[in-house]
C-alpha cells in the first residue's frame, strides 16, 4: 500500500471536502480523487461517503483511519529512528566542567557523543536553532521555549587563594576582606560572572577590585597561583595545587550552579538520565 495514500485520506477526513484537501496538499481534485477511488480499491471498502456538502467518514473509513493512523507514526518514528543511526550528537561542555562531562560520559552506553567547548549563552542559542542537542553551563536567566534544564549541582563560592596569601589563615573571609585584592576571572565567563560577583559585592555597598582575566579557568588557577589574585569562580572540589586553598566566604553569595541544558525535540533520551543520575548523586 503506497502511504502517500493514507496522507491523503487523512487530509481529506480533516478538511471534510475533496476540494478543500485537494488545495490544501497541492495537487489537482480530479488526481486525489482517482487516488481516494484506488485506496478504497485496494482495502475493499468505502471510507467516505460522497455528498454535494462535502464528504464524511463512513464506518469503515473510520475504522480504518484510527489505524492507520497510529501505524503511519509509528513508521514516520521508525524512519527517524533509521536516519539517527551512525550520527553523532553534540554536547557542549562551557568551561570549568570538563570533570562533570567525563562523569555524564561514565553514564552512557553509547559511544555517539562529541563535546564541543562552548559558552553557555552560546550553548541557548545552538540548541534553540537545532545546531547543538545539549549542553553542560552555568545557571542561566531565561531560556527560550523548547530548551530543557536540569539543575546537575550547586555549589557554595569560596575564595581560592595561594596558601601564603595573608587572607589565607583566616577560616572565613567577608567581602570587605577581599575587596581590595584583585579578582580574577576566565574571560568566558567575563560578563556573567562579574555582575554576579559584584552585584554580591554592591548590596555590601563595596567596590571590589578586578585584576586581569585569564582565556580559562585553567589559566585562572594558575594565575591564583602565581600571586596574582584570588578567584570566585573555581568550584570547590576543583583539583587545584596543594599551594591553593578554598576560604568559605560569611556573606550569603549566591551559588555556582552548574546545569543540564537539552533541545526538547532531540532524541537524547540516554543523555538526559545521565543528566538525572548526576543530579541525584550529587
Amino acid at each position: 500500500m503506497d502511504l502517500r495514500y493514507v496522507r491523503y485520506a487523512m487530509a481529506i477526513a480533516r478538511a471534510g471536502s475533496l476540494r478543500r484537501a485537494a488545495a490544501a496538499l497541492h495537487i489537482a481534485q480530479p488526481t486525489l480523487s482517482e487516488q481516494l477511488r484506488a485506496l478504497e480499491k485496494e482495502i475493499g471498502v468505502e471510507l467516505f461517503s460522497r455528498s454535494s456538502s462535502g464528504v464524511t467518514l463512513t464506518e469503515a473509513g473510520e475504522a480504518f483511519l484510527a489505524q492507520a493512523t497510529v501505524a503511519l507514526d509509528a513508521f514516520e518514528r521508525a524512519v527517524a529512528a533509521a536516519r539517527c543511526t551512525g550520527e553523532t550528537a553534540r554536547l557542549g561542555v562551557a568551561d570549568g566542567l570538563a570533570d562533570v562531562a567525563a562523569r555524564l560520559l561514565s553514564q552512557l552506553h553509547s559511544s555517539r557523543l562529541r563535546m564541543a567547548p562552548m559558552g553557555t549563552a552560546e550553548q541557548i542559542v545552538s540548541i534553540a536553532d537545532g545546531a547543538l542537542q545539549a549542553g553542560l553551563g552555568y545557571a542561566p536567566g531565561s531560556l527560550p521555549r523548547g530548551v530543557g534544564r536540569m539543575l546537575i549541582h550547586r555549589f557554595p563560592v569560596r575564595a581560592l587563594l595561594h596558601r601564603e596569601h595573608p587572607l589565607a589563615q583566616y577560616e572565613a573571609l567577608s567581602l570587605s576582606d577581599l575587596a581590595g585584592e584583585p579578582l580574577l576571572m576566565p574571560e568566558s565567563d567575563a560578563v556573567a560572572g562579574a555582575r554576579r560577583f559584584l552585584e554580591a559585592f554592591v548590596r555590601q555597598r563595596l567596590h571590589p577590585r578586578l585584576g586581569p582575566s585569564a582565556a580559562g579557568h585553567d589559566l585562572v588557577v594558575n594565575m591564583v597561583q602565581e600571586g596574582t589574585g584570588y578567584a570566585l569562580c573555581v568550584r570547590e572540589g576543583t583539583t587545584v595545587p596543594d599551594t591553593l586553598v578554598f576560604v568559605p566566604i560569611k556573606e550569603d553569595v549566591p551559588p555556582l550552579e552548574v546545569v543540564f541544558l537539552w533541545n526538547r525535540q532531540a532524541d537524547v533520551h540516554e543523555l538526559v538520565s545521565a543528566a538525572r543520575h548526576l543530579a541525584r548523586s550529587g
